[in-house]
Parts: structure tokens; sequence; C-alpha cells
């Protein structure tokens, strides 16, 4: 699969990249980068691992390079990530003696200005109006939590806010459900807000900016870990089908009842560890034709497991199946090799 491909057999290049499990286990990542930013870093680790696994295999036993190009994109994020510690530790050294706190409130420049908190259940913003060296007006523009939290808690510390004129560090409270986490981010909005009213307030380098934003956002709250919970069951379901829809004759499998019938009538039964004929059933649902045509060669072709089956899934009409889909994909290869060598 070459770019070349793309202008000349578009069709085929996109059903040959769409029968690519590791390109789209990076397409799914990237939807939900997308809708949940703050999911990013969970993502990067868990789709290096799975390629990782996926694609070592495929370095063992054909030489692919994915897996050291996947070893090069390992070695850039670490020193990326090495190069943006240093810079991130740096500027907050900075800031910490720039902060608008207290009499810091000096350093603001006066207008308005919007900053971002994280709260109980998403971003709080805020826009903070600063006239004569003094807050003389908080407005909220965004809020997720509870409205009790609101009322009771960040309603009183705007007033008290106004009344002094100045960022200040409120009594954490201790009763209300995640008030204390809604109190901090709204703070933390204010503070990120006055801070763009300072002049040279120390900034991380674009490098860092676009890092941090890329690969690591911001810390996941209870929204994003619940989200990928269930997006990650949604995901495996459409995953298993979609699989053996891209390859004629593999669909069968999505409909096995895992109830090992053709098991019991089976001569083989087990073979390496796999229960025959229902683990070449699995492992054509898991898109592992490979393995399936290593065990293929301890099938008697007896038949007695489509007589058996619930549903008629036949251990032979499978692994015919997985043998013209692994067959399809070593062309792929083979193409490919081709033309590179051309």
């Amino acid at each position: 699969m070459t770019l070349s491909e793309l202008f000349h057999d578009p069709l085929n290049f996109f059903r040959t990249a769409l029968n690519t499990r590791g390109l789209r286990l990076i397409v799914y990542a990237f939807i939900v980068a997308w809708l949940f930013p703050s999911s990013r870093f969970i993502l990067l680790v868990s789709v290096i691992a799975t390629l990782g696994f996926l694609w070592r295999r495929d370095y063992q036993f054909n030489r692919s390079p994915k897996f050291l190009y996947l070893l090069g994109v390992v070695a850039f994020l670490l020193i990326g990530y090495l190069f943006t510690y240093v810079n991130v530790k740096d500027v907050d050294k900075l800031r910490f003696s720039a902060r608008p706190w207290g009499d810091g409130i000096y350093k603001v420049k006066n207008g308005s200005y919007v900053g971002e908190g994280q709260g109980f259940r998403g971003p709080i913003k805020v826009e903070i109006q600063v006239k004569d060296h003094r807050i003389d007006g908080v407005k909220t523009l965004d809020y997720p939590d509870l409205f009790s939290v609101l009322e009771n808690q960040v309603g009183p510390f705007k007033k008290e806010l106004l009344d002094r004129g100045r960022l200040f560090l409120p009594s954490q409270p201790q009763m209300l459900r995640g008030a204390t986490e809604t109190l901090t981010g709204y703070v933390n909005a204010v503070q990120n807000a006055l801070s763009k009213g300072i002049p040279h307030f120390p900034e991380y380098n674009w490098f860092s900016r676009i890092f941090l934003d890329c690969f690591i956002s911001q810390a996941p709250n209870r929204v994003t870990l619940n989200a990928l919970a269930i997006l990650f069951a949604v995901f495996m379901v459409f995953e298993y089908a979609f699989q053996s829809m891209l390859n004629p004759g593999t669909g069968r499998s999505i409909n096995c009842y895992n109830c090992a019938s053709c098991v019991g009538v089976c001569p083989v039964k087990e073979v390496e560890g796999v229960q025959m004929p229902m683990g070449l059933v699995l492992l054509t649902r898991l898109g592992d034709y490979q393995r399936v045509l290593e065990l293929s060669k301890y099938c008697v072709g007896c038949g007695r497991c489509a007589a058996k089956c619930p549903i008629g899934n036949s251990g032979p009409l499978v692994i015919s199946a997985a043998y013209q889909a692994a067959r399809q994909k070593r062309r792929g290869k083979s193409t490919d090799s081709k033309r590179e060598t051309e």
C-alpha cells in the first residue's frame, strides 16, 4: 500500500487501508482524542502498547519495518517529553513570582480577559474585567458543575472577589460533593484570565505548547473516563463486526455463540491449547488469519461441526475464508515490495 496507489486505484487503496487493524485503531484514537481532549495521554499510551504488540509479531514473522518505525516514534516522544518537562519546569518557576495573587493585581493592565480552569465535571470559563488595578467585574461564561455549588460556594467567592478587588485563596468547602474541585477550578480560571493581562508573562515555548496540546492536553476528568469505558465497549463490538465485513466469508464468525457444541463432536477437540474448531472461529473473528492457517492442518474436514452448530458454522469453511483473507494480505505485501524494488 503506497501513496501512488491512492491516485491510480483509490478504491483499492482505501479498502486495503481499512483492512489494516493498526490503521483503524489510529483512526479511532484520533476521533476520540478530538471529541475528548483530556483523553489524549491515555489514548497515546494505549495505541502505542497495542500497535507494539501487533507489529512486534509482524516483525518477528515477516520482518515488517512497522515495529521499527513505532520505536522511532516512541524515541521522539520520550525526547520531546524531556525537552517539554525542562521548559515547563523553568517557566513555572518564573510564573510563581509573576502570579496575579494579592498585590500582584498591580501588574495587570486594565482590560477584559477570559480564562479557563478545570472543574469537577469539565472546564470552567470566566471573564474578568480589571480597572485601576482592581477586579471590577466577574462573569461566568461556561459552568458544567452542580448548581448548588455555584449558588453556595462560587457565588459568595465572586462577591468577596469584587469587594477585595484582588485574587485571594478562598476557604475550601467540606460538605458539598465536588465543591472543592469546582471552587479550585474557578479560582484557576480567574488566575488564568488575570495572567493574560500581565505584560511579558512567562510562556512555554512553541514546541512545548504543541507537544502538550497534541499528546497530553489536560488531566482526564470523570466524564472522560466514563466516556472512554463506554466507547471502548462500542468500538470492540464494531471492530469485530467490521473486520469480518471487510473479508468475504469470515462474517459467519460473528454469529458464534461460544457454546462449544462443535468441540464436543470434533474428533480433534484441542490443539496447542486451542479448542477445535471453535478456537478457529474466534481467531477468525479477531482477524488472526495466520494463526488459523497454522492450526488448519489439524482439521480433518469431516463437517460434523456444521451439523452440530446451532447456526451452521463450519470449521472447513471458516478455514477457507481465512486462507483467502491471508492470501489477499500476502498479495498486497508482495506488490508493495515489488514496487519498492523497482
